[in-house]
């Protein structure tokens, strides 16, 4: 009698939790039965996930816990398996909300969760394929752009599949194309106000021929505002439902935070649980910073040299262009000694402003003084509007450095050297500057490296988007962003003679934009035609990928997937627990990491479902801990786009990728 007494007091304890939920407006889960749930503990939720409908279990779909009990929103992120259960792993101490989104499905709603629990969660079908598309990839919704046919285009595009590649190229240097604030503009007149409000976009309108542009995009949103919607995703399988994501949100609503860094790529076991840093190029030129255990963002206002025209405030998208100017970050590294170094301005832009002894530091690969004082005019007649410096992470102080070229990416290599692409490919040896005297010691530390065609009397373009240093012999190597012509190559240069090498990209790959290597010398790019790109670095050969998901409609084999890579990262030491080498590509259009296995040829998508969209540049990867296996690993990725009010959230995120050994890995 006792036992059923007590039986019936829990029951009624249970039932006026239930309803005191219920009368907040807020679903509670309901608990999971039955012996084949998720092995939860006291710091993670598991459960099962399962269709309204039928009752039947969801595979592959994403359940996603969150809480506002910290200085910033925290979320975690992980995929349901066969059976539909899944398991919340590694959760701090805190009230969370449940929630889940999959192809298929309309997002279900809220469901409270405590820690150790076993819940159910139930989630209902989309009432209409348009309802189920909202959540598709942009590269999806881009599938539905139809090319102009080759007689419509402008003269300078030999073919629908030159011009489609530079359609990627030039609408999706800032955003996704085909993400959801895009894909409702209707008629001309407003995409040809929206294309002029950016100078890049307005100038690759201008390009692809503005008239023609606007008739494709026209259409397309119009077919789409008449219920037209892509083919669906496939979801998660296999090896693709162990990923976990935890992600902070950061920065603040106007941010535009470029790249992220956590480590020294050079050796990742640096900063081991530390701060996760995050260049954002508004504010005047912050620095954010994520302490990954306390849950914690703080911001650090980027200080320049000068403050000439400087203006903190100065408004990024559309104050450019009056005159003032701001210490803008772009792209950050870390050294082994905690100094974080940033492609940064650190003086105002101006030829009267470069630095008197810009000529000492040119450096060609002739010993021909006619192409010495060639290149030296053509060095003093640029503005430079970018140059170098560091956070340091011991004092909190910014260092800034001039320098005689421009700056846009930084890398570093073994001998302590930083390279930067930008107008010119330069160098900074930080082993020669004085710290103590950094004004006085800069311009003997750097080169500017340059060519000159002797024949002509100009100097040869090396510019491109990116640099890498082989980890096998210490040549740098250079992207070129270009779509057609002599230029649609990669370069390299060897220090050590002092020879530059070209490598021209053969079609139908186009626009290569992100460089690195494995381990074995052999160079790694992805390309904006949609493609992934090998080089021999022994052979010279040329190997391409076209990378996962959907293509143009319309188009053939030429053509590659409408995926635009931004960015691309090497995993020379297994940070994510994939294996060393991995080629990681980012999906910069369709939310995911595209995941290259070098000995299968065979790719693996790791799909970010929340919040959309998932933007992302460059990436970093981090070993917290050998010993912990997948607990003690993974990549740092972040939203690296314009304007994150677009964002679901409002707000951008930096996220934590790992991958364990099972979707239910404890």
């Amino acid at each position: 009698m006792r036992n059923v007494t007590r039986t019936m007091l829990w029951l009624l304890v249970g039932f006026i939790g239930v309803m005191t939920l219920r009368a907040a407006g807020i679903p509670q889960a309901v608990a999971a039965q039955g012996g084949s749930a998720s092995q939860v503990n006291a710091t993670s939720i598991g459960g099962t996930v399962v269709n309204a409908a039928d009752g039947k279990p969801e595979a592959g779909v994403w359940v996603i816990a969150e809480t506002k009990a910290f200085q910033t929103p925290l979320r975690k992120i992980v995929v349901t398996d066969d059976a539909g259960r899944f398991l919340v792993p590694d959760l701090p101490k805190a009230d969370y909300e449940l929630w889940v989104r999959g192809y298929g499905l309309k997002d279900s709603e809220r469901f409270k969760g405590a820690l150790g629990e076993q819940v159910k969660l139930q989630v209902a079908n989309a009432a209409t394929p348009q309802e189920a598309a909202r959540i598709y990839p942009a590269s999806y919704w881009t599938s539905l752009i139809q090319a102009p046919p080759k007689e419509q285009l402008p003269a300078d595009y030999v073919s629908q599949e030159h011009w489609l590649a530079a359609f990627r190229g030039g609408c999706n240097q800032c955003h996704q194309i085909g993400m959801r604030a895009m894909r409702g503009f209707a008629d001309a007149r407003t995409w040809n106000n929206y294309l002029r409000l950016n100078n890049g976009m307005n100038a690759a309108a201008d390009r692809l021929g503005r008239d023609v542009l606007v008739k494709v995009l026209v259409d397309w949103t119009t077919r789409i505002k008449n219920g037209e919607v892509p083919q669906a995703p496939p979801r998660p399988t296999g090896i693709e439902r162990n990923f976990v994501v935890t992600q902070w949100d950061w920065a603040a609503s106007d941010s535009f935070v470029h790249d992220n860094v956590a480590t020294d790529k050079r050796n990742p076991t640096l900063y081991a649980n530390g701060k996760v840093f995050g260049a954002d190029r508004t504010g005047g030129g912050r620095l954010w910073a994520l302490d990954p255990l306390k849950n914690t963002v703080e911001m650090f206002q980027v200080q320049p040299r000068v403050t000439t025209g400087f203006d903190p405030k100065i408004d990024y998208y559309h104050d450019r262009e009056a005159g003032g100017w701001m210490a803008s970050p772009h792209n950050p590294m870390l050294d082994e000694q905690g100094r974080v170094w940033l492609t940064q301005p650190v003086r105002p832009p101006g030829l009267e402003n470069n630095p008197k002894w810009s000529a000492d530091t040119v450096t060609l690969d002739t010993d021909n003084r006619e192409a010495r004082q060639i290149a030296i005019e053509a060095l003093l007649s640029r503005s430079h509007g970018m140059q170098l410096g560091y956070y340091d992470t011991k004092t909190g102080k910014f260092v800034p450095v001039d320098t005689s070229y421009n700056t846009h990416h930084l890398q570093l290599d073994w001998q302590g050297r930083v390279w930067s692409d930008g107008d010119v490919l330069g160098m900074l040896d930080t082993t020669k500057l004085d710290l103590n005297n950094v004004p006085g010691t800069e311009g003997a530390a750097q080169k500017a490296w340059m060519r000159v065609d002797m024949n002509a009397k100009k100097v040869m373009p090396t510019s491109g988007y990116a640099v890498a240093i082989s980890p096998v012999d210490g040549t740098v190597w250079v992207p070129v962003s270009t779509v057609n012509g002599p230029q649609n190559k990669l370069w390299k240069l060897d220090p050590k003679t002092r020879q530059y090498t070209d490598y021209p990209l053969p079609l139908p790959g186009r626009l290569s934009h992100g460089i690195d290597f494995t381990t074995d010398g052999n160079v790694w790019f992805s390309a904006g035609s949609g493609h992934l790109g090998r080089v021999d670095s022994k052979t010279g050969k040329f190997t391409l990928w076209e990378l996962p998901g959907v293509k143009f409609a319309g188009t053939a084999k030429e053509t590659g997937s409408t995926e635009y890579p931004y960015f691309l990262w090497v995993d020379q030491f297994d940070t994510l627990g994939m294996g060393k080498d991995m080629v990681i590509v980012t999906g910069t259009t369709s939310d995911s990491m595209l995941i290259f296995d070098p000995k299968t040829e065979k790719f693996v998508t790791f799909r970010l479902p929340y919040p959309m969209p998932f933007y992302t540049r460059g990436l970093d990867g981090r070993i917290d801990d050998a010993r912990a296996g997948w607990k003690g690993r993974g990549l740092w990725a972040s939203y690296n786009s314009y304007l994150p009010k677009y964002s679901e959230t409002r707000l951008g995120h930096i996220s934590h990728i790992q991958i364990r050994p099972n979707p239910l890995a404890n």
